[in-house]
């Protein structure tokens, strides 16, 4: 949920087979194009081993299912994430980047493919703003990761004018939702908070990953409806996603905020999590 850089190496796979970055492997009558039915995960990869993978993949089958698109066996699409971080040469790195897509040849059948590069450049600390528009919690496609992000184009440009790195959307109810590219946490009165997945946020992987870290170090967080007109008592907030991993906020809508003292304790989790499953510390 952030305007990601177009900074994938010469190759990728599609439908398994490896071909230059810069193949034909989408026609003008593919359902993507045509009406938008396409749905893809981003994966984080640490010295060449994916993380998290399998939540990654169980969600993209949710949104497979749900647009009729085909998705290959998890094992297949595995395999093919390390043939290709090793043949872009990005396996050896602490951190790399992985999105697979699906998509909906005019013909039917399969159609995925595989980008695999560095990592976008995320600040220490985001500046994030609220914006006018609003996510609906009772979309057909709400908690589905989709292409359809036309709506998280024009948020970022908002976001850029104002001197922001990210913005959140509220949803119908006037009600914190979520992050263009991120879930969003908010510190009050000695409890984290973060949006249910009922406001019509992602259902983010890293999300539901932090949310057992602050239970593992006896940190209280909820999930609960979060009323915008709130947002002004936040005491501090944390950005996450599968490649910013946690960020801390440094300003939502111009009024600054201090970096959590939790914050340090979470980011040791989270490597300690990335470590015993890929042997790889987190950056």
């Amino acid at each position: 949920m952030h305007s990601e850089p177009a900074d994938f190496s010469p190759y990728l796979i599609h439908n398994g087979v490896l071909r230059e970055a810069g193949a034909e492997v989408v026609s003008l009558g593919d359902g993507a194009l045509a009406r938008g039915q396409g749905a893809f995960e981003t994966i984080a990869a640490y010295h060449g081993r994916p993380f998290l993978a399998a939540a990654h993949l169980g969600r993209l089958r949710r949104a497979a299912d749900a647009l009729d698109l085909d998705c290959p066996p998890e094992a297949d699409l595995i395999a093919a994430i390390e043939t290709l971080l090793t043949v872009n040469q990005v396996a050896a790195l602490a951190r790399a980047r992985v999105r697979l897509t699906l998509t909906a040849p005019a013909a039917g059948g399969s159609s995925w493919f595989l980008e695999a590069g560095l990592p976008p450049d995320y600040p220490d600390k985001s500046r994030v703003i609220t914006i006018p528009f609003a996510r609906n919690e009772r979309s057909a496609l709400a908690g589905l990761k989709t292409i359809n992000y036309g709506e998280n184009v024009v948020a970022m440009r908002l976001a850029r004018e104002a001197g922001a790195d990210e913005a959140l959307f509220g949803n119908t109810r006037d009600e914190l939702c979520e992050g263009t590219w991120s879930n969003v946490f908010i510190y009050r009165n000695g409890t984290w908070l973060t949006p249910p997945l009922t406001s019509g946020c992602l259902p983010g992987v890293t999300r539901a990953l932090l949310l057992e870290l602050f239970e593992e170090l006896g940190l209280p967080v909820k999930e609960r409806e979060i009323p915008l007109i709130t947002l002004p008592g936040a005491e501090a907030a944390i950005l996450t996603s599968s490649l910013r991993e946690i960020q801390p906020v440094a300003a939502i809508d111009g009024r600054a905020l201090p970096v959590s003292s939790d914050l340090p304790l979470l980011r040791r989790a989270f490597a300690a999590r990335v470590a015993s499953e890929t042997g790889a510390l987190a950056t």
